[in-house]
């Protein structure tokens, strides 16, 4: 049976993908996690990993100097964790503590993998591209890559948990607007600050209910309560791993644009007003959704040119005239049509099988 060490580390969109990995390859393979402390609580209890801590230095150019030689002190550690550690695929998600592993992986001889769920190559990836054998990605048209690379590039359907594929969508209709508003693993202060006087503006024209998840920091008694006042039906909640897994009969979705979110939102048919977080890492965000916009299935907002209004704009045009609504929501369903979690585990185990 082959070993396959996965590494992940960081925010949510790299663990989240990793895990969903760890669940398809498990039964066929021998794998192992290596993550650091803040990837770590993404994980349920029942996965064993490996806390791989690297520290990490944020925008200062003057830090660059002790990055350097945090980095390189990390890369030791990952020869001597690795040393004498039986795998033989390093598949690696990205965040910048997977840096140093890769490196000594490939130090190592093993066949390192990479993951990048955005339509633009992270940074870390990038470098790294270079020391792998092949890069999954869910768009085929990656940007940031150089074309010499270009055949390192394998196309995979989005990596989704297996609940999502076991839940039945509930499509009842009580006339009722179903919003649901995310941020994602990082939440949104943005939403939280900002999206609560247009859901009330919706709530004076039209009958809705709202889930909503919060920035932690904001008490959720106290931020109800305007909703409460206006009669608006509301769930609000902090971030919930799979939130949609459990819940999934919204008509339209608000939300930040991380790849994890907007593949969920795309399986569960959901058409989403897309406001991505400006300063995500060369404007990633942004392009993630563009792709879906730019196949018809959803609407984007750039937070920079946010004016009061904009969402309810959106929404009152979908109620009055639905049939831009209902071909988004149309070309959501062919994007996943054949995407099952059967056929996804079939290409990925017979794939690392090969490789």
């Amino acid at each position: 049976m082959k070993k396959i060490l996965i590494s992940t580390g960081g925010s949510g969109g790299h663990v989240i993908p990793a895990i969903n990995l760890y669940n398809h390859l498990k039964s066929n393979f021998n794998v192992s996690i290596y993550t650091d402390k803040r990837g770590s609580k993404y994980f349920p209890k029942q996965i064993e990993k490996t806390i791989f801590e690297v520290n990490q230095f944020l925008g200062n150019k003057y830090l660059l100097p002790l990055k350097i030689i945090s980095y390189f002190y990390a890369f030791i550690r990952s020869l001597l964790s690795l040393n004498g550690k039986k795998f033989d695929i390093l598949i690696s998600t990205g965040g910048y503590m997977s840096f140093p592993v890769v490196l000594a992986a490939k130090i190592y001889n093993k066949k390192i993998f990479l993951f990048e769920p955005n339509s633009i190559i992270g940074r870390s990836n990038k470098f790294l591209l270079r020391f792998s054998n092949k890069i999954l990605c869910y768009d085929k048209n990656l940007q940031g890559i150089n074309k010499t690379y270009n055949n390192k590039i394998i196309e995979i359907p989005p990596i989704l948990n297996k609940c999502f594929y076991e839940k039945k969508i509930n499509n009842e209709n009580d006339n009722i607007l179903k919003i649901l508003i995310i941020g994602g693993s990082q939440s949104s202060l943005f939403f939280t600050k900002k999206l609560k006087h247009e859901i009330i503006q919706l709530a004076d024209k039209y009958k809705i209910s709202v889930y909503q998840q919060l920035s932690k920091g904001f008490d959720i008694d106290n931020y109800k309560k305007d909703y409460d006042k206006n009669n608006i039906t509301n769930n609000l909640f902090y971030f919930e791993h799979d939130y949609l897994c459990n819940k999934n009969h919204f008509d339209i979705a608000i939300s930040r644009s991380g790849a994890s979110s907007l593949a969920e939102l795309s399986h569960m048919t959901i058409p989403f007003i897309a406001v991505p977080f400006p300063f995500a890492t060369d404007n990633h965000q942004f392009l993630n959704a563009k792709r879906y916009y730019d196949l018809n299935c959803c609407w984007i907002l750039e937070e920079k040119n946010f004016n009061s209004g904009d969402i309810y704009k959106i929404v009152n045009q979908i109620m009055v005239n639905k049939n831009d609504y209902n071909k988004k929501k149309s070309n959501l369903s062919k994007l996943n049509e054949n995407n099952t979690w059967e056929k996804i585990n079939k290409k990925l185990i017979e794939y690392f099988n090969d490789n």
